[in-house]
């Protein structure tokens, strides 16, 4: 028998309340309290997230804060992201001690999950790859300005930009999957715009290359069975648990998440 993991049912929450959402689940995760969980979701309003380590000069967060944007810290690394116009998912499971899910290095359990994201391209008639090279350098303020081994790209160009968290034994991914998003507008924002040519080769977007507009919703079974295919369990739609909940709030209350 297949062993059974949660789906978070789809939902679109302010920046600071994704982010503890994704902590908390992790949390819980830790303390054995629920089962690997897989949770896509939207933001309201859209936000740039940046990495745990990272700063913003101040102008830049004016900038984007003046546009309409929250800026918001990640509980995971890595570089600026752009939530606009993409679908977010995130990923909590074991990646060592019993009932491991997922290898104890760090690229083994990103391989492990682009696979699945892999699948679910592959689902949706993309054929997309993981990329190459080493972490960004902290000079490099842009999220999809640089394709790393946690990354997916189409034809060479980021589709998918994703970090990582590991506490204790588990760890959580999270990452964006670009549906149709400007391809000049993060630049604007950072005030790092390029000239034209150069912009419009910032990323890939999936309804570009499907040549079609899709729902979140339509799109999140075929991401879905890439999980199931690759780890080969079943999810389970949910939400989540009363202790998660209270946990999100804790985890608001206590951190700064806003970047103010």
């Amino acid at each position: 028998m297949k062993e059974t993991w949660r789906l978070i049912d789809f939902e679109s929450f302010d920046a600071a309340t994704n982010m503890a959402v994704d902590e908390a689940i992790l949390d819980a995760h830790v303390a054995g309290e629920v089962p690997p969980t897989l949770r896509f979701y939207g933001w309201a309003p859209p936000a740039v997230s940046i990495g745990y380590g990272q700063k913003l000069p101040e102008k830049v967060r004016q900038k984007i804060v003046a546009r309409g944007f929250d800026v918001v810290k990640r509980p995971t690394g890595g570089r600026a992201v752009l939530h606009i116009d993409e679908l977010t998912y995130s990923f909590v499971g074991s990646a060592s001690g019993q009932g491991k899910v997922l290898g104890s290095s760090v690229i083994e359990s990103y391989k492990k999950i682009c696979q699945a994201l892999i699948v679910g391209f592959k689902t949706l008639g993309v054929a997309v790859e993981i990329g190459q090279g080493q972490a960004a350098s902290r000079q490099i303020l842009d999220c999809f300005t640089a394709t790393t081994t946690a990354d997916l790209h189409y034809q060479g160009k980021k589709i998918v930009g994703s970090a990582q968290l590991r506490r204790h034994d588990a760890l959580l991914q999270h990452g964006s999957i670009l549906l149709c998003q400007e391809q000049n507008l993060m630049g604007e924002l950072l005030l790092t715009k390029k000239g034209a040519e150069e912009e419009s080769q910032r990323h890939a977007n999936l309804f570009e290359i499907t040549g079609s507009v899709v729902s979140a919703l339509e799109l999140i079974p075929a991401f879905k069975n890439g999980f199931e295919t690759t780890f080969g369990v079943d999810l389970e739609s949910g939400q989540l648990t009363a202790a998660e909940w209270r946990r999100v709030d804790e985890i608001k209350e206590r951190e700064s998440l806003l970047v103010k």
